[in-house]
């Protein structure tokens, strides 16, 4: 199939991607337009923690979105499996290394789910705070299959593990509606338990 010759038009080819934020952009709300992406803002390193759940919050949105596409049959599920599992998997992380203190968030290679949901209950431990234990357990699941970020990204699968600790050889399932219900809980439950993502979410004290 041939692509149309006007697809290569002038602004296609040649108008940046980025430009400076000015007066143009501005709109009365959210569904007005000019619509478009307001990157940047985020500058002070004690800013650190609401930049993570801000960002968060678009990944879990993002994925929500995609799912819901799926279920309106609007895409097919399995040609976009690995970037909604991504969506999802980031964002917890994201979460996880929010309710860090910061020189711990500040060791950037730490991308394991389980581990970083081990740091995350030991530091609230040390605040007089408790994470239930459904959180590191669902935490140790996606990390299962995805420990190092890499294979929701590039395909890239470990070996997940059964409940008795054997190599899951075959392949698995993932069922889209308890999906989207498991993650909703699992947002939910690490936000209610930092104020910083909810301050960043629009609540206040």
């Amino acid at each position: 199939m041939r692509v149309a010759a006007d697809l290569f038009n002038k602004d296609a080819i040649s108008r940046p991607l980025f430009e400076p934020l000015s007066e143009e952009h501005e709109r009365p709300d959210e569904w007005s337009g000019p619509l478009g992406f307001v990157i940047g803002g985020f500058s002070r390193p004690s800013m650190q923690a609401e930049r993570d759940g801000a960002l968060a919050e678009q990944y879990f949105a993002a994925a929500g979105a995609l799912v819901d596409t799926i279920l309106d049959r609007r895409v097919a599920d399995y040609q976009v499996a690995n970037a909604a599992l991504f969506l999802y998997r980031h964002s917890f992380e994201l979460l996880l290394k929010a309710g860090l203190p910061p020189e711990v968030r500040a060791e950037k290679d730490i991308h394991d789910l389980g581990k970083l949901s081990r740091s995350y209950a030991h530091h609230k431990r040390r605040a007089g705070e408790t994470v239930p234990p459904w959180i590191i357990k669902r935490c140790d699941e996606l990390a299962a299959i995805d420990p190092g970020s890499e294979a929701f990204r590039y395909g890239e699968y470990g070996t997940p593990r059964a409940k008795d600790g054997k190599p899951i050889i075959d392949e698995i399932h993932v069922d889209l509606l308890h999906l989207k219900v498991a993650m909703a809980a699992l947002n939910a439950a690490l936000v209610e338990q930092n104020w910083l993502i909810r301050m960043a979410r629009g609540e206040r004290p």
